[in-house]
Order: C-alpha cells, then structure tokens, then sequence
C-alpha cells in the first residue's frame, strides 16, 4: 500500500509491475507498503484506493486538480501492490472514495457507498483481446488448447466480457484454453511480450495508455478482437462523508473537463468526462454478470 499524504489519485487505470515482477502470474503479494505522510494538523484526509501503482502515476494530475481546489479536506491515495489486495481493500469498506467497474460499484451500493458519477472513457469502456504476434492466432479456433493470461474477475471489461465474447465465437470457455492469472494488466501485457503466454485479455483504455509509456511492446504484441463497450466506470463516495465535502467532491469531478487542467488530467487517465449517475444507471449490468455466473460458475 503507498500513501500520498496531500494528494488525491484517483482511479481505475494504469500498471504496477516491472518486468521482473511483471512476468510472474500466481504471485503472493508481498504486502510491500510504504507510505509518506506530511503536516496534517489543519487538515481532514479521506482515503481514495486504486488496484496497483501504475493508476497511482497516471492519475497524479487528477489528484493535484482535485487537492488544489479543495480547502479543508485533503485525499490520500492508497495504491495496492496487486488487484487481489485492492479487492479485499474493496470489500472491507477500507476507501472513502474511489473509481470503480459498475459491477463492484453494485455491490458497494448496497452497503456503505454511493455512486454519484460515470466516466466517459476515450476509447470506449470495452475489453481486447491481445496476441503475441509470433503465436500464428488468426481465428477464434486457434485459441484452443493456448493459454491466455489475464487478471480474472471481477474485471468486467478484463476479463468477464472476453469470455463472453469467445462463448459467444462457439469456443468452449472452460475447457477449450488455459487461463493463467496474473496480478495486473502490465503483467499481461510482458507475458504476451516475451512469449509466456499466447493471447491475454485487457481493457481497451489499459491497452492504449500502457502504448503510450512502452510503444515497443506493439512489435510483438497486437489487439485480435475487441468485445462491445459496456458503461463506463463509477465515481463511488461513502454515504457517510459530510454533506458538504461529498458535495463540492462531486461537482469538482463532475465538471473537470470544463478546465483546461482538467481536460489534461482526464487525458492522462483515458477518460473524456463524468457524467452524473446513480446505482440505476448500472442495474443493466445486472444481466451481464448473471450471464457470465452462467457460463463459468457462481462467482
């Protein structure tokens, strides 16, 4: 866990590994959790988690606009080492706000959190399908009998639309490959790299930004297919927040890409704006997850 006393970073996309730690599906997480923490006597902090460090780098704009316009309250971020220690961080109520899929932000709705807003993704909230150019996949057939590496549930548009989709495309999604789980979206991105894998799942938005740091990668890793976009990610607040902090948080977030520091801060992170929503902007992803419980088991 890394703490950034001051500043908030929010959100939902980015990676962690090195290409050491990057390229090691299955792995414990080493609870390495360095924190930094500054003069807090004339300040109230809240607590914003995100899934690995990667989402703590690229949303550092967005943290700054958000802390500099805020007075009294300030955000720490707190970034887990791997996307199963940010889940339990999830489920244990641990974050006072956060960004998350609609899936999860269900869940959290029915205990202590609110969803107030929806992100409008730059690419479509969507899941791909990437190869490793040497692996000779052209058709859905190919697939089988390979292993695909991928973060698992509940990445809705990492993982459990890419199984849908290859249900879908006649492929037998529990028998037909071998998925191997690793710990974040980069670590995918390096298995496929250097061959460890033959095709592995990602969200389009973690895809392109990923691009923009190591363009190299797209010499040996491509996209194949791409699923439907689905609703964007959810601006989630507990319940419990003052009034009016949960107020001005909202209507920062919401009208960000009215600014031009704002605009830049939601560049970096993939996203064009929130929108407002509430839980049922999201109730049709009810029908997602019981489909994709269908297909593989009761989650």
């Amino acid at each position: 866990m890394k703490i950034r006393s001051g500043f908030l970073t929010v959100l939902f996309f980015g990676m962690t590994c090195t290409v050491l730690t990057g390229i090691a599906c299955n792995s414990v997480d080493n609870h390495y959790e360095p924190s930094y923490s500054v003069d807090s006597s004339t300040k109230t902090f809240l607590l914003f988690v995100v899934p690995t460090q990667s989402y703590y780098e690229i949303t550092d704009l967005f943290v700054n606009y958000l802390n500099q316009n805020l007075k009294e309250v300030q955000l720490k971020t707190v970034a887990s080492s791997s996307f199963s220690g940010y889940n339990e961080k999830l489920d244990q109520g641990y974050f006072d706000v956060t960004i998350v899929n609609g899936m999860v932000a269900l869940r959290l709705a029915e205990k202590d959190y609110s969803i107030i807003g929806q992100a409008m993704d730059k690419w479509g909230n969507s899941g791909v399908i990437l190869v490793n150019k040497d692996s000779s996949i052209n058709s859905f057939s190919d697939l089988k009998g390979r292993t695909i590496v991928t973060p698992g549930a509940p990445a809705l548009p990492g993982h459990m639309l890419q199984m849908l989709f290859l249900n879908k495309k006649g492929l037998d999604v529990n028998k037909d490959f071998q998925l191997s789980t690793c710990e974040s979206f980069e670590s995918v991105f390096l298995n496929l790299y250097l061959g460890k894998a033959s095709a592995g799942f990602s969200t389009t938005t973690s895809w392109n930004i990923f691009l923009k740091r190591r363009p190299e990668i797209a010499s040996k890793v491509q996209v194949k297919w791409q699923t439907p976009a689905i609703i964007g990610n959810a601006l989630v607040l507990r319940k419990s927040l003052n009034k009016q902090t949960a107020s001005r948080l909202a209507s920062l977030i919401l009208s960000m890409d009215k600014t031009e520091a704002g605009k830049k801060a939601l560049e970096k992170i993939g996203y064009l704006r929130f929108e407002p929503a509430t839980s049922s902007s999201f109730e049709p992803l009810r029908d997602v997850i019981k489909e994709y419980n269908a297909l593989v088991g009761q989650q």
